[in-house]
């Protein structure tokens, strides 16, 4: 009796641990984007659960970053929780013209975490590591290369 009730609890156990995959984080899309004289590679996400997981717990490389596509009419409202590096957020409008650009924004470690919201309804957020914008010379008005991405359907969710 005791060997089969052991054995009937490794069973459990081992269906458990089988049911208890995490599921990996999903991936946007990769775009080509040239700003100033650097081309950068560029993360297009623009599904809930992508825009959600956002870049936390992961790194980016100098030339990399992160473009968050929000339907039409979103305020777009940042926060920097599980984050591991500081980034520049780049507020961009549905025409692809920079509106505002918060610099070096530094990670959350506690609770409340600063929001940092657009004020008004636009269309994406660049994130860059922290200093690219300024080392750029990234200005408010400033048009950006981007027609392909401004192409793409609006996300309507």
């Amino acid at each position: 009796m005791r060997s089969l009730l052991t054995a009937l609890t490794g069973c459990i156990l081992l269906i458990l641990a089988c049911s208890v995959v995490a599921e990996p984080a999903a991936e946007g899309e990769w775009w080509t984007m040239q700003l100033a004289d650097e081309t950068f590679r560029i993360e297009r996400v623009a599904d809930p659960e992508s825009r959600r997981q956002g870049l936390m717990g992961r790194r980016l490389s100098p030339d990399e970053g992160m473009l968050f596509d929000f339907p039409a009419g979103t305020v777009p409202a940042i926060w920097m929780r599980n984050m591991q590096i500081s980034l520049d957020l780049v507020y961009i409008n549905e025409r692809g013209q920079i509106t505002h650009i918060f610099a070096a924004v530094p990670p959350c470690r506690n609770m409340p975490c600063d929001i940092y919201q657009a004020d008004r309804p636009l269309r994406f957020v660049l994130e860059l590591p922290e200093g690219t914008a300024a080392r750029l010379g990234l200005t408010v008005g400033q048009q950006l290369p981007m027609d392909e991405l401004l192409a793409l359907p609006v996300p309507s969710v």
